[in-house]
């Protein structure tokens, strides 16, 4: 018997001790590298540097606002507030890298910042990691969508400074 048979049914007994995943579907991103395609990767970059608000209402009527500051580092810091339909106001802060790539802005939750302190998350938690297909990049407006949920999510760029307003100011942005 061949050493290349001995190993290749080595590895199928070997392989079935192992527990069976499902297969994942994965989108398809077909692009060819060239010295435009970097130049153009740059210009997404920089487009996405800066601030960012956006706001939705959800199925059960609360309201989530949120401020997005996306900084050239490729870390952000993100402010959310969400308004139940009692009119209860929660609030947030959470921390952690952002990035472009292939027409995908994703970003790496680290953790929520309260004042000065700073409160890690579990890098190994899945849960921690998001990715949006990039849908509109304009100067002054970001349209993007979940892969996982297919929320579409419209932000607006701000200058620094910004506050998230009170819904019913929400109309003068």
């Amino acid at each position: 018997m061949s050493v290349r048979v001995i190993i290749l049914l080595s590895l199928a007994l070997l392989g079935g001790c192992k527990q069976e995943l499902e297969s994942v579907p994965l989108p398809e991103f077909v692009q060819s590298w060239t010295k435009k395609t970097q130049n153009d990767d740059q210009r997404v970059w920089d487009g996405v540097v800066g601030n960012w608000y956006g706001s939705l209402v959800r199925e059960d009527g609360s309201r989530h606002q949120w401020l997005n500051r996306h900084y050239g580092d490729g870390t952000y810091e993100v402010d959310f507030q969400t308004t139940n339909a009692d009119g209860e106001v929660n609030f947030s802060r959470e921390a952690g890298q952002w990035g472009v790539a292939a027409g995908v802005y994703f970003t790496i939750f680290r953790g929520w910042l309260y004042d000065d302190a700073f409160d890690p998350s579990d890098p190994s938690d899945a849960f921690n990691y998001d990715a949006y297909r990039m849908l509109e990049l304009h100067p002054d407006r970001f349209i993007y969508e979940s892969l996982k949920t297919q929320t579409r999510y419209e932000a607006h760029r701000v200058p620094a400074g910004f506050r998230i307003p009170a819904p019913e100011d929400e109309a003068e942005i």
